[in-house]
């Protein structure tokens, strides 16, 4: 039974009043029968953020494949992704090599991820900040108060981060193997919405709804972002 995957991000209103940038980004993989879900949230206040978001996703998509092909254990893997973009986005400010390191990385590197790694008879969402998961009928939003512990505060400089309780990994939810549908999405995206999310048999139709929602109903106050995973039964 294949996973189908429907995915679609649109730029929140309040961004396109001020003409900013979507914030949001997402990445999507697949390796042997296994599907990689990536979405991101560049923090509002960061000028850029959207970068760091950007490079963020591709990077933890692309490198959770090559995990599944080494064949480590999805319950690993969110482990060693949060070590690994700690390293990546380090290497990026080797590169910059920008005058004032923490301006940096707050205008720049900030972002929330939600990612889902997922097999017909296992998945696993892990997170690092707010948005919202689902796995069939259970639903949880994430909520940080509008200050998520963003993974690149642990690039700043001890006396920097010293107040700050980061977790030393990503939090995950492993799902049940008999799962039929799974989300993820950035905080932007309205729960009222989700019903109407599954069972898009076109690969651009939930994008499109998306869009619908936003130019016709004035949904998204906020950048919004989602990946739908659902098992495919071929009767559509």
């Amino acid at each position: 039974m294949p996973i189908r995957v429907r995915a679609g991000s649109i730029i929140g209103r309040d961004h396109m009043l001020r003409q900013a940038n979507c914030q949001d980004a997402l990445a999507l993989g697949q390796y042997e029968g296994y599907v990689v879900g990536i979405v991101c949230d560049g923090c509002g206040e960061g000028p850029h953020s959207e970068v760091g978001a950007k490079l963020g996703a591709q990077f933890l998509a692309r490198r959770a494949e090559d995990y599944l092909a080494e064949g480590l254990s999805i319950g690993e893997i969110p482990y060693r992704l949060h070590d690994d973009i700690l390293i990546y986005l380090e290497a990026v400010l080797t590169l910059a090599q920008p005058r004032q390191r923490s301006a940096y990385i707050l205008q720049y590197l900030l972002f929330t991820v939600i990612g889902v790694i997922a097999h017909k008879n296992e998945s696993v969402i892990f997170h690092a900040g707010d948005g919202v998961i689902v796995a069939d009928d259970w639903v949880k939003k994430l909520d940080e108060n509008n200050h998520p512990n963003y993974l690149a505060y642990h690039l700043l400089q001890p006396d920097e981060k010293a107040k700050l309780q980061l977790p030393p990994t990503f939090t995950q939810e492993r799902v049940h193997a008999r799962w039929q549908r799974i989300a993820i999405g950035t905080d932007g995206f309205e729960l009222g919405l989700l019903p109407q999310v599954w069972g898009n048999p076109h690969q651009r139709g939930l994008q499109r709804k998306m869009n619908s929602w936003s130019n016709q109903l004035h949904h998204f106050k906020d950048d919004a972002t989602i990946v739908v995973l659902e098992k495919d039964d071929g009767n559509d």
